[in-house]
C-alpha cells in the first residue's frame, strides 16, 4: 500500500492527537467546554478573559507548545497521505487535487504557527480585538483547509481497493 514513512506520521500524529487531548484535559471546563479552540475562536477580549479566569496560564501555555509539535506530526501526515493518494489515481485532476490537497495541509500548518503565536501573545495579556480577529480567523481557515484535506483523503479511500488492470 504506503511506504513505511507513512506509518511513522501516522503513529506521531495519533500520539501528539493524544498527548494533546491529556494535557489539554484540565481546559475543558463549564465555561470551556472545547477547551483550547475556544481560546482560538474567542471573539473578544471578555471571552478571553474569561477562559483565562478559570484556566492555568501554564496549562495553556504547555498545551500551545505541544500543539507546535502536533502541528508538524498532522502537516507531514496529510501531505504524505495526500500524495500517496494522488499516485494511486488514474485520473489526472485527482492526482492534481492530491497534490494540491497536500500543499493545503501545509499552508494549514503555517496558518496553525500564526494562530499559536498569536495565542501566546494572548495569554500573555497583549491582545487586541485585530489579534483575537486574526488568530479566529486563521483558526477557521486552518480548519476548513485540514476538513477538505481529509475530504479528499476519504474520497481516496476506494481507490486503494481498486485492482489494477493487467
Amino acid at each position: 500500500m504506503f511506504k513505511q514513512p507513512i506509518y511513522i506520521a501516522a503513529l506521531f500524529c495519533i500520539l501528539m492527537m493524544a498527548a494533546l487531548r491529556w494535557q489539554g484535559a484540565v481546559l475543558k471546563t463549564a465555561d470551556s467546554p472545547r477547551a483550547i479552540v475556544d481560546l482560538e475562536l474567542a471573539k473578544d477580549p471578555e471571552q478571553v478573559q474569561a477562559l483565562l479566569n478559570v484556566w492555568s496560564i501554564k496549562d495553556v501555555r504547555l498545551n500551545i507548545q505541544i500543539d507546535f509539535l502536533f502541528i508538524v506530526a498532522y502537516v507531514v501526515f496529510l501531505a504524505m497521505a495526500s500524495e500517496g493518494m494522488a499516485a494511486k489515481w488514474t485520473v489526472n485532476s485527482m492526482q492534481f487535487l492530491g497534490w494540491l490537497m497536500a500543499r493545503l495541509a501545509l499552508v494549514a500548518g503555517f496558518l496553525d504557527v500564526a494562530e499559536n503565536l498569536l495565542m501566546l501573545q494572548t495569554i500573555d495579556q497583549s491582545y487586541s480585538p485585530l489579534s483575537l480577529n486574526l488568530t479566529r480567523y486563521a483558526a477557521l481557515i486552518k480548519f476548513g483547509f485540514v476538513g477538505l484535506v481529509l475530504l479528499y483523503l476519504l474520497i481516496s479511500i476506494p481507490i486503494l481497493f481498486k485492482k489494477k488492470a493487467s
